[in-house]
């Protein structure tokens, strides 16, 4: 956990302190109009991704002492991966002739985009699922740190936005270059062609949770989204500054938690029901406690966080990251029963359901909220939906472990 945290400071927190600079030197129209592009190739992150992060994690944990297995399971993901890469970037062709934001800035759009081909070839998932996350996240802080130093060099007014989202790809695709490296020549995880069939069962087991994130997007980035189609640039800026402070939070915090525990309970609940459940009532009981304290401390350090991160053109994010300190608690919460209990118990069929009732009701309420009430009805619609996830995964774990066998 210590070096996943390590990991998602050079994931999330490096980026964040380049913030301070970033807004002040593009200002807050600019910063909404790069945000809104990130915020759009998410989808295309999130397809990319598929949900093997999850899956293919569980595969390597449960098979990790069968090395020709792993070796079969890393190049399918890959090759996968590819595949969907190829397919996205059709997709960012497609916008470009549909979505005027798209059309006017297309060299904004491509050089965020690229930053999925750094997640194509990062093999995260394999290294939770071996659990050896430690030189992966040293090589990721140092490239991350040369990706903000870049950053200050290359970024010096607003004309040169592009090379904000350019340097931030490019950080990536060094570090995904890096550690697919290492993996390969460490573990001699030496080049096969995959089989229909090991390539049709991953894909099987990636898609319920790649249906539940697509989801979950509903009430997350497409908050965003949505919000982009009637506020102005500005207004984009100011919620994309208290979204980025709350989302460096959720994944410096919430992140490195799921992924050290997903391979140990998946192991706990695959030996027996009983080994499972004992484990997971211990991570509940105390990362809730832990959830707490980062969400009050959050609320606490909202003026500091605003005043240094965005400047004091960004005094309207305020209002907006004390409303989100709640954030860190529910999401950890619903993490607990959705990733530990559902996905770690093989019961991920139920998760798309969760995510698609979840997604349905915050589109809805966006609908309604964001033309009256702007970016709070967006962060209204987040936060409620979190809650509601906590409930309804919570029973469905609750059923669905009383059907198990021990």
């Amino acid at each position: 956990m210590t070096w996943l945290t390590v990991l998602q400071f050079a994931n999330y927190l490096i980026p964040l302190l380049i913030i301070p600079y970033i807004v002040r030197v593009l200002g807050a129209d600019i910063f909404g109009k790069v945000s809104y592009a990130q915020n759009i190739i998410s989808y295309f992150t999130l397809i990319v991704n598929f949900g093997f992060d999850y899956s293919a994690t569980r595969e390597i944990a449960v098979n990790k002492d069968n090395k020709l297995v792993v070796n079969r399971i890393f190049w399918s993901v890959i090759k996968q991966k590819t595949i969907l890469l190829v397919i996205t970037f059709l997709g960012l062709i497609i916008l470009y002739f549909t979505f005027s934001k798209v059309t006017n800035d297309f060299n904004l759009y491509i050089f965020v985009f690229l930053m999925n081909v750094g997640i194509v070839i990062f093999p995260t998932w394999f290294f939770q699922g071996i659990e050896e996350m430690g030189k992966m996240a040293v090589f990721n802080f140092f490239i991350k740190g040369l990706g903000l130093i870049l950053t200050i060099l290359f970024v010096k007014n607003a004309s040169d936005y592009l090379n904000y989202p350019l340097l931030i790809s490019v950080s990536y695709i060094g570090c995904g270059a890096i550690a697919l490296t290492y993996v390969i020549k460490h573990y001699g995880l030496k080049f096969i062609n995959t089989n229909k069939k090991l390539d049709k069962e991953l894909f099987k087991k990636s898609f319920p949770i790649f249906l539940n994130n697509l989801f979950v997007s509903g009430y997350t980035i497409t908050n965003l989204t949505m919000l982009g189609f009637y506020a102005s640039d500005k207004e984009l800026g100011y919620y994309s500054g208290a979204f980025k402070i709350i989302m460096a939070i959720l994944m410096v915090t919430s992140t490195p938690i799921n992924m050290a525990i997903y391979p140990q309970i998946s192991r706990k609940f695959a030996e027996s029901r009983n080994k499972g459940l004992r484990y997971f009532k211990i991570v509940i009981r105390n990362l809730a406690i832990i959830a707490l304290l980062i969400s009050i401390a959050t609320y606490l350090f909202s003026p500091l966080l605003v005043k240094f991160l965005l400047g004091n053109e960004f005094d309207l994010s305020l209002n907006l990251l004390r409303l989100f300190s709640v954030l860190p608690f529910l999401v950890i919460l619903a993490s607990i029963f959705t990733v530990q209990g559902l996905y770690g118990t093989g019961l991920q069929k139920y998760a798309p359901w969760i995510g698609l009732t979840l997604g349905t009701f915050c589109v809805i309420f966006n609908l309604i909220a964001i033309p009256k009430y702007g970016m709070y009805g967006a962060a209204w619609g987040w936060i409620i939906s979190e809650f509601f996830e906590i409930i309804i995964a919570g029973i469905l774990f609750y059923f669905g472990i009383k059907k198990m066998k021990n």
